[in-house]
């Protein structure tokens, strides 16, 4: 099938709090996508009063690029996601990108939403489980269910099978935002290897959304960090957006750049702690050995860019987004390097390298690259008995477990 003509942007300003709530969720038309063989085109509405990212501020001109930009892409459907989305909807629809973001319309990762031109947003209301019945099944087929019936709602980017989904908090009406991810036969137990990685990245100080792991190891879910206390949408952009490239180009940087991203993108006042817990997570990478910490892997959120016009700097508060998908992907292949360059190289460095980064990039002095090796290196002591818990839960993760004791022995500087 063809590209689609149009579609219409819009800026979600509310989400769904509980079920069935009589004004669920409202938008507001921003601008107007279209694509063809002549590349894509993007146009702010005249009396558009917010941006969609900080790379695209309000202006009367129409934005052109080959590809559609992006802070489109970002939320693109990647792997088994995409491909049920696809089984379910291109017979009728076509399964050509704008197609599939249509589809998904308001159920997307940050602030966007999409629908057909002259269209309202699709939001989708059903009769979700509780977080503890998820956690609680032992159902080893439960995400194949969870993908088909939640896939057409979820619009969210990663080759690791994920959806999205809102589960119902016992005794209230009120709703959880969540990310529920499984795994492919390739990388078996990534569940319980996400959980002990991200229990590590908690535990050494930086923030990260709330995370749970299924009783029979199949699932990893994680609270939503882009919808605030009061359930506004929160906007997000990745590392790729920010850098104006492409989803095929998340491992095309270095983490040099990222510094550059940060002082670029973050607001002056959190720059420096942004800096120092990117450091933070660069170290976890190295000694986790996670080899696919790219640039989609890292992000900026905020709550709005209203009246944001090119040459002005928001007026928002733009802070680094929690930390999440981090894994140690060695166990599974052995000779992985790292996802972004450091030095020209992807090779696992050494410590005069990292001390190097974290002085002349991060802007840190020796005594705080040294508390900073510190807490990692208590966070993965402290936390490796998890290792032991889940290997006598879940057998299969035994030599999982092995692998990343005997990795982060062997990365140890």
């Amino acid at each position: 099938m063809g590209f689609m003509a149009n579609i219409d942007v819009y800026i979600k300003t509310t989400v769904a709090k509980a079920e069935f709530e009589e004004s669920p969720a409202s938008e507001a038309l921003i601008a107007r996508l279209s694509q063809n063989k002549a590349g894509a085109h993007f146009t702010y509405q005249l009396n558009a009063d917010e941006a969609v990212s900080l790379t695209m501020p309000l202006r009367n001109e129409s934005y052109h690029s080959q590809a559609l930009p992006p802070i489109v892409q970002m939320n693109l459907p990647e792997g088994r996601l995409r491909e049920a989305l696809e089984r379910a909807t291109a017979k009728q629809f076509g399964s050509d990108d704008l197609s599939l973001l249509a589809i998904l319309g308001g159920n997307q990762i940050g602030r966007l939403a999409y629908a057909l031109e002259n269209a309202a947003p699709s939001s989708a209301f059903m009769d979700n489980p509780n977080l503890s019945e998820l956690l609680g099944s032992q159902d080893a087929g439960l995400f194949e269910q969870l993908l088909s019936r939640f896939a057409l709602t979820s619009g969210v980017a990663g080759v690791q099978p994920k959806v999205l989904m809102e589960v119902k908090i016992r005794g209230t009406l009120l709703t959880q935002k969540l990310i529920v991810k499984s795994w492919v036969d390739e990388f078996p137990q990534l569940a319980a290897n996400e959980f002990f990685c991200m229990s590590v990245v908690k535990a050494c100080g930086l923030v990260t959304p709330s995370c749970y792991l299924s009783e029979n190891g199949q699932l990893f879910i994680s609270e939503r960090f882009d919808i605030d206390v009061n359930f506004q949408p929160l906007g997000f952009e990745d590392f790729c957006v920010l850098q104006g490239r492409g989803t095929k180009e998340k491992y095309d940087a270095s983490l040099e750049s990222c510094t550059h991203t940060i002082r670029q993108f973050v607001s002056p006042e959190l720059q420096r702690q942004a800096l120092a817990d990117f450091f933070k997570l660069t170290l976890l990478n190295i000694r986790l050995r996670n080899g696919d910490a790219h640039l989609k892997n890292s992000g900026v959120i905020y709550p709005q860019l209203r009246d944001y016009q090119q040459g002005e700097l928001p007026s928002c508060q733009r802070q680094l987004a929690p930390i999440f998908d981090v894994v140690s992907t060695t166990p599974y292949l052995p000779n992985d390097t790292m996802a972004l360059s450091l030095t020209g190289s992807k090779r696992w460095p050494k410590w005069k390298v990292l001390q190097r980064f974290g002085q002349q990039h991060c802007l840190l002095k020796n005594k705080e690259i040294d508390h900073i090796y510190q807490q990692v290196d208590e966070a993965i002591n402290q936390q490796q008995y998890l290792l032991s818990e889940l290997s006598q839960k879940h057998a299969d993760f035994i030599v999982i477990a092995e692998a990343i004791e005997d990795l982060i022995l062997a990365s140890r500087f």
